[in-house]
């Protein structure tokens, strides 16, 4: 028996070898002796699930796993090792489970955390993966695969503040990573630095020519910034390799939408879902619902929005805290400027000087079109969707603490102080021109307007206005990336419940401050496009500019646009979306009640 024990153990060692070598055809071989010499060896059963598993004969590897667990179902490796072959053939439900079983028998057993993230990764579960690839990281210190899936997983969830040193620590451990790199890459767009994206792209597939992940990286952004041809190229490239790689069928789905080809992109969409492929994060039914909707395929739009959104929501906010947190802080914004505020005495700051104009409304309620038309005039530069009013709050909150009435007493002083928090965070993310005025574009700084207000006294706002059941209806089609705001945008309820609260809050504070404002309504822009442009840029006494009239080709040649809106406003104005929601008319009758004072305030009724 003893010799027999020694004779499994060398072969079990030799078969070791041989795997750690990469000849893993041997080594499972080796393994498979030993278990037919010995069924029960339940470590030999693992170390042949592992091998054939990496050796791509998932079947096999699942029967190994599953006898292993028959043997030994509290040995943590061997329900690590089936979960891994589950994960393999897509199965990533139950690899979850038995990553958590495994991390229940072995709480220290650092690759069950990682697969664990990485199976909540594939899945869209960013929020849930964090905490399983830090713990990884923990029990491993320099943990590539972890780090490099944590990087990935904080960008999903716009953590950017965050993502940097994760990505730089696995970029130093691994330096010509494509994921890394592509990570990277992805950062520098997020920070509008397109031309450092495009370099580490292109870096990236340099050094690994045929990763197809990259390539749908690279395609996407390529589209993003108007670059179609070299878009198409790549994503071309990509489908010879993996013909059903969703980054890849994404971004040919979007450049066919670009061509009007709706029913080709349509049919490559529900090709892809048809053939399994996860859709994390809801792109490809937000996107899918989009083209029926341009096919009028009316019966199929709403379930394909809702099940984007619904995916959205369990990747970014599967507890619902976020969307709780803003509709918070709305009510915090009203009871510091709203009643409650009132009864004290209301002291307008005398500090004056240079003052950004605020353009504001909704989401989805023309304000990236109009951002696009105010750029193209020489004497305005606008910044789009920066924090400048964040860093303002943050200074706020240092000066009064929880007083809800001093935002509305602060004197000269404090005023100037927070005038300058709001400059300085402006010179982060552009170059002021000297003489030209600065258009403040970040639609939901609505809630901020009281704020704005005593902060910038002077300041001029532009309200951009559409339908409210055209909002609505726009905010369902579009997956806004990961912020506070958007996360309660997963139905038409919710979404129409937040224009009530939004809108409400601003029609109160425009009837009691004394506001410089001009409120613009995106049907009468497209329609009219000359006449309410003229009317805008004399509010604003900067005077007609022919330059308006090229502004789509100005939001050409400028790069990348973030916001959803970025194909819409490179393209010349169209009609299609005016009225859209009255071809869902049943499906809005319940919302009506909530959205028809403001139907009737803004002059739809």
């Amino acid at each position: 028996m003893v010799k027999k024990n020694v004779l499994t153990q060398g072969k079990k060692a030799n078969a070791d070898r041989l795997a750690l070598e990469g000849r893993l055809e041997e080594a499972q071989a080796l393994y498979a002796s030993v278990n037919k010499a010995d069924p029960t060896d339940v470590e030999a059963l693992v170390k042949q699930c592992v091998t054939l598993r990496r050796l791509g004969r998932y079947d096999e590897a699942e029967r190994c796993g599953k006898r292993a667990v028959l043997l030994a179902p509290k040995l943590a490796f061997a329900q690590h090792g089936l979960a891994a072959v589950l994960q393999c053939q897509g199965r990533v439900t139950e690899a979850i489970a038995g990553y958590r079983l495994a991390i229940q028998l072995k709480p220290d057993f650092a690759d069950a955390h990682y697969l664990l993230g990485n199976a909540l990764l594939a899945v869209g579960q960013y929020v849930e993966a964090v905490p399983s690839l830090r713990r990884a990281i923990e029990l491993r210190g320099n943990f590539f695969e972890a780090l490099s899936d944590l990087g990935a997983a904080l960008l999903a969830l716009g953590r950017v503040d965050e993502a940097p040193e994760i990505l730089e620590r696995a970029l130093a451990l691994r330096p010509n990573s494509a994921e890394v790199l592509s990570n990277l890459a992805n950062l520098a767009e997020m920070g509008g630095k397109p031309e450092d994206a495009l370099a580490l792209y292109r870096r990236a597939l340099e050094l690994n020519p045929d990763t197809v992940d990259v390539m749908g990286k690279l395609a996407e952004f390529l589209e993003r910034t108007g670059h179609t041809d070299d878009a198409a190229a790549m994503a071309a490239r990509g489908l010879k390799i993996s013909p059903m790689h969703p980054l890849l069928n994404l971004a040919s789905a979007r450049l066919e939408r670009r061509e009007g080809k709706y029913a080709a992109a349509a049919q490559r969409l529900e090709a892809l879902l048809a053939n399994g492929a996860q859709d994390a994060n809801g792109e490809v039914h937000l996107l899918l619902g989009q083209l029926h909707d341009r096919l009028e395929q009316s019966d199929k739009v709403l379930p394909c929005l809702m099940a984007g959104k619904q995916r959205a929501a369990q990747a970014t906010d599967p507890e619902g805290r976020a969307a709780a947190r803003f509709l918070q802080k709305i009510d915090a914004y009203h009871g510091r400027f709203g009643p409650a505020s009132r009864g004290a005495e209301i002291v307008d700051a005398g500090v004056v000087g240079q003052s950004p104009v605020f353009l504001i409304g909704f989401p989805r309620s023309g304000t990236t079109l109009l951002e696009q038309v105010l750029d193209s005039h020489p004497r305005l530069q606008t910044l789009e969707e920066k924090p400048m009013m964040a860093a303002v709050e943050q200074a706020l909150q240092a000066i009064v603490g929880s007083d809800t009435n001093a935002p509305v007493t602060l004197d000269d002083g404090q005023v100037a102080r927070l005038r300058a928090v709001y400059w300085e965070e402006a010179r982060k993310h552009i170059e002021l021109r000297p003489g030209a005025l600065l258009v403040d574009k970040l639609p939901l700084n609505i809630i901020r307007v009281p704020l704005i207000w005593r902060v910038f006294p002077e300041a001029r706002f532009i309200l951009a206005l559409r339908h409210p059941c055209d909002v609505t209806l726009s905010c369902l089609m579009q997956n806004f990336g990961v912020n506070d705001a958007m996360a309660g945008f997963v139905s038409l309820e919710g979404i129409a419940q937040i224009y009530a609260k939004v809108m409400g809050g601003w029609l109160e504070n425009a009837g009691r401050l004394p506001l410089h404002w001009q409120r613009i309504r995106y049907e009468d822009l497209i329609t009219n496009f000359e006449a309410e442009t003229r009317a805008l840029l004399e509010f604003l006494g900067v005077g007609w500019d022919d330059a308006v009239l090229e502004h789509t080709r100005h939001a050409q040649q400028r790069g990348i646009i973030n916001t959803p809106s970025y194909h819409q406003v490179t393209q010349p104005i169209y009609q299609h979306a005016r009225y859209r929601w009255k071809r869902y008319a049943k499906d809005f009758e319940p919302l009506l009640p909530v959205l028809q004072p403001f139907i009737e305030a803004f002059g739809y009724a």
